[in-house]
Formats: structure tokens, C-alpha cells, sequence
């Protein structure tokens, strides 16, 4: 589908107006009727009806309209993405979670400008699942996250493990569990923190992000379970600080990346890099390597685990 011939029809139904829409394209009228007409035809539906107060959407159209819409903005989106900088040969993309810039994205920033000086780099920050379909998409290249959600052709593998330790606001007097966010981390770590706390009144706010419970904790002097890298530096501000004689959790990092991808050359570098960085950083943490348990599997089809 033609994303200019989506362009002229959201241009028409916003101003009712085919001469409007002309306008603001820089286009004939013909030329912006004509794209109707083959937008039309690939729907096989009409998308407009004429009338005295001038064009306006038929139910088709209305229906079609939020769709268009998300074409386009995902289509910009997309060609922003993948646009390689002038006098770059490549562009490497990558997400992960902002409080990992100190320890692993930015030393890794270094590390890709020492190795590849011709890659560009692209790094941003999105929800989990958002950030695998992406990957998957081909619209990231490497992902680090820490649940893993089944997909044909990515490719997860243990990069780090992070401790998961209880914090509370420093202001905050009162025992911890009076105002308590409980982290979702995934099966495993309900099953332990049950049991860690048998017979805790189930908290009335949970999250499954970092941020949110991060400031969660910070704005309204509150107690949560969160990683160390998330909050070292809270702790050592004087904003927060650890409970004592509580259970510490581990919790792995995962790196994920297509099984196929496009420069096989420049990502085994990407890759090579954030495991240097990640050994570094376990080992700073205290855990041996076989505490690091680095296994690879990737997602088919029938969501298989090998």
C-alpha cells in the first residue's frame, strides 16, 4: 500500500476538502483524487461521499481512518529508524533500561566508537514488549531486558545477573511493610518472596517496571524490592537505604537479538562488548561465574525452548 495515497486520504479527511488537501500537499486536485481512487480500489470500499458542506467520511472510511493513521506514524517512524547518518557505513540500534547507562550502555558507547568508528549508534528506551517487536520488526538491532517473551527468531542469552535488594525512602519511619510496592518480576520471584514473607497481607499497588517503582518509592516514602543497579545511587545520596536481615534475590539480564540479522559483523562486536562490560560488572557484584549461568536459547514458531 502506497503510504502517499494514505497521506492524501488523511489529508482529505481532515480539512473535508480534496482542493484543501491538494493544497498542503503541493499536489493537483487530479492527482490527490486519483490516489483516492486507488486507495478505493485496494479496499474496495468507498472512503468518501460528497455532500453540500463539502466531503466527508463514509463508516468505511471513519473505520479506516485510525489505521491509515498508524501506517503513516509507523512507516516515519520506520524510516527515521533505519536512516544511516551521513559519512556512517551502518547504523546499530539498541534499547535498554535507562539506570544501566553508567554500568553497561555508555561504557559500551565507548567500546563500539573505539572498535567501529563507522557505525552509528542509536539508543533508546521502550516497554519490553514493544522493544522485542521491534527487534523482531528489524526496527532494533539489541535488546536488554529482563523477561523474555517468546518470539520466532530471537535469540536470548543470560547477559548479567542484577541483585534484587528492599529499599525504603530514608524519610520513612514507619516498618516498611505499612507502604509497600510490590515488584512483579515474574514467577519465580512471587514464588520466593511468598514464601521469603509467608502471611504478608497482599500489597494494595504492584508494578512490573523499574521506573514505576522506582519513583513510586521516591515520591510518595515508600518500600519496594528493586534492583541494586537501580538504586545504589539513591543509596548512597542518603534518598534510600536497604533493609536489613531481608532475603536478596538475583535476577537475571537478558540480551536478545535476531537470530538472522542484517550485518552479522558489526553485531558480533555490539555483542562482544556488552559481555565484556556485563563480567566486569558481575564480578564487581561478588558472584562467581558459574553465578552468572549463561545460557543461550532461542524462540521458534511454537514458542519451543531450545
Amino acid at each position: 500500500m502506497d503510504t502517499e495515497n494514505l497521506r492524501s486520504f488523511l489529508e482529505v479527511a481532515e480539512h473535508g476538502s480534496f482542493t484543501v488537501a491538494a493544497s498542503r500537499l503541493n499536489l493537483a486536485q487530479s492527482t490527490v483524487s486519483a490516489r483516492i481512487r486507488g486507495l478505493e480500489e485496494q479496499l474496495g470500499r468507498r472512503l468518501f461521499v460528497r455532500d453540500r458542506d463539502g466531503v466527508k467520511l463514509t463508516p468505511a472510511g471513519r473505520q479506516f481512518l485510525p489505521h491509515a493513521s498508524s501506517i503513516t506514524r509507523t512507516w516515519e517512524q520506520s524510516r527515521q529508524n533505519i536512516a544511516v547518518p551521513h559519512g556512517y557505513d551502518s547504523l546499530l540500534r539498541l534499547t535498554a533500561p535507562a539506570y544501566l547507562w553508567d554500568r553497561i550502555t555508555s561504557p559500551w558507547v565507548e567500546w563500539m566508537r573505539a572498535r567501529r568508528p563507522n557505525v552509528a549508534l542509536r539508543l533508546e528506551g521502550s516497554f519490553p514488549d514493544l522493544a522485542i517487536d521491534q527487534l523482531a520488526e528489524g526496527l532494533l538491532d539489541i535488546c536488554i531486558l529482563y523477561l523474555p517473551r517468546p518470539h520466532p527468531g530471537i535469540v536470548y542469552e543470560t547477559l548479567a545477573v542484577d541483585q534484587v535488594v528492599l529499599v525504603q525512602h530514608a524519610a520513612q519511619t514507619k516498618p516498611w511493610t505499612e507502604n509497600y510496592i510490590l515488584m512483579d518480576w515474574g514467577l519465580e520471584f512471587r514464588i520466593e518472596h511468598d514464601r521469603a514473607f509467608a502471611g504478608m497481607v497482599k500489597p494494595a499497588i504492584s508494578a512490573g517496571l523499574v521506573f514505576i517503582g522506582l519513583q513510586h518509592v521516591l515520591s510518595r516514602q515508600a518500600a519496594a524490592y528493586l534492583p541494586l543497579s537501580a538504586v545504589s545511587t539513591h543509596i548512597e545520596r542518603g534518598e534510600m537505604r536497604r533493609i536489613d536481615n531481608t532475603p536478596v534475590f538475583q535476577r537475571p539480564i537478558y540480551l536478545a537479538y535476531p537470530s538472522n540479522p542484517v550485518s552479522s559483523d558489526v553485531l558480533d562486536v555490539a555483542l562482544t562488548g556488552l559481555r565484556s562490560l556485563a563480567r566486569d560488572w558481575t564480578s564487581e557484584q561478588g558472584f562467581s561465574e558459574g553465578d552468572r549461568s549463561l545460557e543461550q536459547f532461542t524462540f521458534r514458531g511454537n514458542d519451543e525452548l531450545l
